[in-house]
């Protein structure tokens, strides 16, 4: 018969007593930033942060992909901002209101360290909202309207 390792054994210990030790759950990345490059996302969040150690601040912009992926962005405040810098190419690209930056488009073409380009794009429009439209373009131009039929 094979021995167990030490780690089913603890697992067996705690299955019997009905206490199991949770997962963690936390993904690691590179950086804390979690966008793609070259895809478009929307703005639907932003809140101003405050770090509970050594009270930093900074301003969370939560986005949202045309796939409903979900990123966020984390922009530390600072009284002087270089324009390449996370805050500094937000504020060059949307201005200082943040208010204002709620549902724009942007892509990040680039997101490295003394790198930063992030552009302001239009909303992408769905294919099946391409087709409605087209549909309905044509039957004005046939001059088929409600009343018509």
């Amino acid at each position: 018969m094979k021995r167990k390792t030490k780690g089913q054994l603890v697992r067996e210990y705690y299955e019997r007593r009905g206490k199991v030790s949770p997962e963690i759950g936390t993904e690691v990345r590179e950086g804390a930033d979690d966008v793609k490059l070259n895809i478009p996302y929307e703005i639907v969040n932003v809140e101003d942060i405050k770090t509970e150690v050594r009270t930093f601040t900074g301003i969370r912009v939560e986005l949202l992909s045309v796939a409903a992926k979900v990123g966020s962005v984390v922009l530390w405040k600072r009284p002087i901002t270089g324009k390449g810098s996370k805050l500094g190419v937000f504020i060059t690209l949307l201005g200082s209101n943040t208010d204002k930056w709620l549902h724009k488009w942007i892509v990040f073409k680039g997101w490295e360290q003394n790198s930063r380009l992030v552009e302001l794009v239009a909303p992408p429009v769905e294919k099946s909202a391409k087709v409605r439209m087209s549909k309905a373009m044509t039957k004005v131009a046939e001059g088929e309207t409600k009343g018509d039929k």
